[in-house]
């Protein structure tokens, strides 16, 4: 109710009173003393080449007003959407990949470059520029006890042996959502628009694959 109260005073003092001179119209022209809602928007349309709304009725010309000044404007671009669009073809060369030369290696970007250069000599061992670490260098720190006690005692080779491929057909012996005893419940599928009575499930298939349809009498007889 407070809500509604301050609602209500605030409306009151921001809406128009009767005989105050804010106007809200925005279809109709005034003169520039008068200040209406829109009155800053006419201000940045200033210095106009020619006033529509200064013109007497009658002699008003829209084309004047719109199309007058296109000739001695400087800054705008006169190209078409079309050539704008097709001259993007001389930028490709800047959206290529380029070769940059490589910087001096210091004390201060050592860290972040990338020192592997084609020198001619080899990249580790005797005659390297620069000296490298093994490959295994830090292979004592992935070391386990384990791993150093417990070796295998003959070589052997790993063989990975295929495992024959069984099909899934777990979904022949799962029950589906009944169409006749199910209908009422929250697993209905779909917008609900018809009860779906043909009897056709989506395991239809696959059982007639894995259960195959038998006579438990003939054998019998």
């Amino acid at each position: 109710m407070a809500m509604y109260v301050m609602d209500g005073t605030l409306r009151g003092e921001m809406l128009e009173r009767k005989g105050s001179l804010y106007l809200r119209s925005n279809h109709m022209h005034y003169n520039k003393s008068t200040m209406v809602t829109g009155w800053h928007q006419n201000r940045e349309a200033e210095p106009k080449d020619y006033d529509v709304g200064e013109a007497p009725v009658g002699k008003k010309n829209l084309c004047h007003s719109s199309y007058r000044r296109f000739g001695n404007v400087d800054a705008e671009d006169w190209n078409t959407t079309t050539q704008q669009h097709l001259s993007q073809i001389n930028l490709k060369d800047e959206y290529q990949v380029r070769e940059l030369p490589k910087p001096m290696i210091n004390k201060d970007n050592i860290g972040i470059l990338d020192i592997r250069r084609q020198t001619g000599c080899p990249d580790k061992g005797f005659g390297a520029v620069l000296p490298h670490h093994s490959q295994d260098h830090k292979k004592i720190h992935l070391d386990t006890t384990y791993i150093r006690d417990y070796v295998a005692p003959y070589p052997y080779t790993t063989t990975l042996q295929k495992v024959q491929e069984v099909p899934d057909n777990s979904a022949a012996y799962k029950k589906c959502h009944s169409q006749f005893t199910d209908t009422a419940d929250y697993r209905r599928h779909g917008r609900n628009t018809w009860q779906d009575e043909s009897g056709l499930y989506a395991n239809r298939q696959i059982k007639q694959l894995v259960l195959k349809p038998s006579c438990p009498i003939t054998p019998y007889l």
